[in-house]
């Protein structure tokens, strides 16, 4: 999903704790509020932003799915009906044209934005601005390759134009034109960012962006602290009609989300057993316990665990511009590869994590064809032998949040297993609010004190395809002095031109060369440390009924929950 720079999934296998005193919304505990109120927990961080066109990690996304209205959207569905596309503020799928280089909308007449505002192609035509404009705080689009599939992209994104010429908003009617063919175009219009918004939202270039403003879903943000106290309010301008209704429908009055950066997880499940939070995410440390009292996916009416697979690969990601030099070097990158066990670092997250897994894609992507190559034992004979004269005595700084147990269990196996080549490693704990802002920051990752390796990262699906995987994740043409999805800041000119080649292909041919892109980046660059295809975990207290797994947001919907 989303940008997936994978942190919700563990950020919400921490919970949070909740102080209902706090709350603006309700009373003194979940089951006294006249109104039907959703409290959700999320410890371990917090949002990083919510700003439509900033927000890019999943989390973020996860609370978005409840407050945009976009053109395609996913249903409220179960299975594979709630991972496929639908129209939403369209009225229907695009009319492609010009050898699949125009795209039409048109938008269905009567939608409004929660403060009442009109819904037009205008709106549209905003969010895909502030996705580009040089004005914001990070320019997203430029990481899909939105700049240069554009028309005009390129020149608004540099700051030469006022609008994208590209895109043509004439009442209900929104116009597409795009310089190439775009096999994923149509997927990418599902993303949160280019959902309706106001349309003169101002641009934004701080990492919070704008925090509170009128969206076209079926709930609004009604306050939010980013990294405590998060509420969504049921937008009274949202569609009564079937369509609206069963696809998407909005069944709290309220849904509160508390974040506590610092919070380990178990009075927040605690809480949600008891009924005084309705979704906790289970860690670690009490995974076990829990799996013995609930089982898996049982509900009862005392609560129920829900584990649910995921579209996201887990990984440990290599600066390779770090200052020391350490991980620039191929070859010490694939020592660590070696080094590094999987299964000893999956274990960290304790029973029912996920499955293991040595390569970017997953098994939902085309393409996908299992890869093993350096194992999941930590083999320090073939890391000392790959690595040799180039890991004795070389830095390594491990990145980690400290307040999740389980990262600073692996951070220190990280440590231990780094002493054991040779190297001089050092724990560097992050910012426990603001994990990502170190690493999406070129400056701070490649100035004096940044990281070599992280103990935790990912990423989840934006749409089914390896461009997503790849050319986003790792062109380092790309990379800016903010907002950065190349966190490994990996920039290669060889398997650049290897990605534009696969991104140029359709079809079965298309899957093939992501697929062999795949085998290619972990056998000659290798500047991440993919570990697990994860499982999301969280417990529903026992107010909670019709919950629906979704898995493309990794998560329940909140809107589909219904409160006794």
């Amino acid at each position: 999903m989303h940008r997936k720079s994978l942190l919700s999934l563990f950020m919400l296998s921490m919970g949070a704790a909740l102080i209902f005193a706090a709350m603006a919304v309700g009373a003194a505990s979940a089951k006294s509020q006249a109104v039907k109120n959703l409290v959700v927990t999320q410890g371990g961080g917090a949002f990083d932003t919510l700003d439509p066109q900033l927000a890019y990690v999943s989390n973020d996304w996860g609370l978005q799915y409840n407050t945009e209205l976009t053109l395609l959207n996913f249903p409220t569905a179960a299975g594979t009906a709630g991972t496929k596309l639908i129209p939403q503020a369209a009225s229907a799928f695009p009319t492609i044209t010009n050898g699949g280089k125009t795209y039409v909308f048109k938008i269905r007449p009567g939608l409004k934005l929660s403060d009442g505002s009109k819904v037009t192609a205008a709106n549209f035509q905003r969010a895909f601005e502030r996705n580009l404009s040089p004005s914001m705080y990070a320019q997203w689009g430029i990481a899909d390759g939105m700049d240069k599939f554009l028309v005009g992209g390129s020149k608004f994104a540099a700051g030469k134009a006022s609008h994208i010429s590209g895109i043509d908003a004439n009442g209900l009617t929104l116009t597409i034109h795009l310089t190439q063919v775009v096999p994923q175009f149509t997927s990418i219009m599902g993303m949160p960012w280019f959902q309706a918004v106001p349309v003169n939202l101002a641009f934004s270039n701080n990492k919070g962006g704008i925090r509170v403003y009128a969206s076209g879903g079926p709930y609004y943000i009604y306050s939010n602290n980013l990294n405590k106290l998060t509420v969504l309010k049921r937008n009274k301008n949202w569609p009564t009609s079937a369509y609206f209704t069963n696809n998407w429908p909005s069944n709290p009055d309220v849904i509160t989300v508390k974040s506590t950066p610092n919070s380990d997880g178990t009075a927040e499940l605690l809480q949600a057993e008891k009924g005084q939070v309705d979704l906790a995410g289970v860690a670690s440390q009490d995974i076990h316990a829990t799996v013995q009292t609930y089982g898996i996916n049982k509900p009862s009416s005392k609560g129920e665990l829900i584990i649910g697979p995921t579209t996201c690969i887990l990984w440990n990601a290599m600066n390779d511009q770090a200052k020391n030099g350490t991980t620039a070097k191929t070859n010490v990158r694939k020592a660590l590869n070696y080094a590094m066990s999987r299964s000893v670092q999956n274990s960290y997250y304790g029973e029912q994590a996920g499955a293991s897994s040595e390569q970017i894609l997953v098994p939902a992507i085309p393409g996908y064809k299992k890869i093993t190559y350096y194992g999941g034992s930590g083999d320090l004979g073939k890391a000392k032998t790959t690595g040799g004269a180039d890991l004795k005595n070389a830095p390594l700084n491990i990145y980690y949040r400290a307040s999740s147990t389980a990262q600073s269990n692996i951070a220190e196996y990280m440590q231990s297993q780094a002493n054991k080549l040779g190297m001089k490693p050092n724990l560097t704990p992050a910012d426990p609010a603001d994990y990502y802002g170190a690493l999406e920051t070129k400056a701070t990752a490649t100035g004096n004190g940044g990281y070599n390796i992280t103990a935790s990262g990912g990423w989840c699906a934006d749409y089914e395809d390896g461009y997503d995987y790849f050319n986003v994740n790792f062109d380092g043409r790309n990379i800016q002095p903010t907002g950065n999805a190349d966190y490994m800041y990996f920039n290669n000119a060889t398997f650049n031109s290897h990605m534009d080649a696969a991104a140029a292909k359709t079809g079965s041919a298309r899957a093939t060369a992501y697929g062999n892109l795949d085998k290619e980046f972990m056998t000659n660059y290798a500047p991440l440390i993919p570990r697990e295809i994860p499982n999301t975990r969280e417990f529903a207290g026992p107010r909670v009924h019709n919950y629906i797994y979704s898995t493309w947001w990794g998560q329940g919907f909140w809107n589909a929950i219904k409160i006794n």
